[in-house]
């Protein structure tokens, strides 16, 4: 979902809502939680012999996360699913386009051309409820039956019964281009009546129309055309598989192959220690389990 931002650096990285930290942190905590499963058993219950074993795993399974090639498989699948989000977003239909156009050319102020007009809007609107309930949630839960649309002002009686009586075999729940071909037939009696004076003003209006019908249309393409699952699975395997080796591949060797206790920044004024904060947290590890992780959420 995306939502609006605007404020400072500092608490945009603290805000929670719409955020990475949101997205990601059940799958953060399962994996850290395995993680330190395995940093236990490895520290406090293997023997020397044992952890030597182990630490021979350690190197054979980071080894194995540089063969998974992480950035071009999720680059790939990330720049096909934003430009789908971006499309979507732009393909969304506000009918202002279409009553500029209806208020300009269908002139009048009489009572007849005046409530042609705004029920070409009233039509338009409806159109965009119809389209965006089989698509948005939101929409759905806030008009969840036809009956909704009445109580709005959306639709009239009479207009629900006739609504009703046109069938869909594919769908017959894909009946949101109806009020257009309502507005095309009034349009096409304007013109008739001669409210409408040349053709080519006729033309502008259906035109318009078109558009604004050609968004919802597109829209519906997207929704019913999912990406590839193969591509999904691409994407969901690389990273679960490259995390998984790093379960074991990040973890901190107590000790070397000598049983020398490892200090991996020999000059860190945290050698006073003996064992530095990478022996405890691993910190480069989760950074790119944000990272990479995050696009899973797309």
């Amino acid at each position: 979902m995306t939502i609006s931002y605007s404020d400072t650096f500092i608490k945009l990285l603290l805000r929670w809502k719409g955020s990475l930290w949101k997205a990601i942190w059940k799958h953060l905590l399962i994996f850290l939680v395995f993680y330190y499963c395995i940093n236990v058993v490895y520290r406090f219950i293997m023997d020397d012999r044992q952890k030597a074993t182990f630490l021979k795993f350690i190197i054979l399974f980071d080894y194995w996360t540089k063969e998974i090639p992480l950035t071009f498989l999720l680059g790939f699948y990330v720049a096909m699913i934003v430009q789908r989000w971006w499309d979507c977003c732009k393909l969304i239909s506000w009918p202002d386009h279409l009553l500029f156009n209806v208020s300009a050319l269908i002139r009048g102020n009489d009572i007849e051309t005046r409530v042609i007009r705004k029920t070409i809007a009233r039509y338009a609107i409806l159109t965009s409820i119809l389209a965006w309930r089989s698509i948005s949630l939101r929409v759905l839960t806030r008009y969840p039956t036809d009956e909704h649309l009445i109580q709005s002002g959306l639709m009239t009686r009479e207009e629900l019964v006739i609504f009703q009586k046109i069938t869909v075999k594919v769908d017959p729940h894909q009946k949101w281009w109806v009020p257009l071909n309502w507005i095309q037939t009034m349009m096409v009696r304007c013109f008739e009546k001669g409210t409408l004076t040349h053709t080519n003003e006729l033309r502008v209006l259906l035109d318009a129309l078109e558009n604004y019908r050609k968004g919802f249309f597109t829209l519906f393409l997207y929704d019913w055309i999912q990406i590839p699952l193969v591509y999904s699975h691409v994407s969901t395997i690389s990273v679960y598989g490259y995390f998984a080796f790093a379960l074991i591949g990040r973890q901190f060797p107590s000790m070397n192959e000598n049983k020398e206790m490892v200090d991996m920044y020999k000059f860190s004024p945290f050698k006073i220690f003996k064992l530095t904060i990478f022996s405890y947290f691993p910190i480069f590890t989760v950074l790119q389990f944000l990272f990479y992780g995050i696009f899973l959420n797309f």
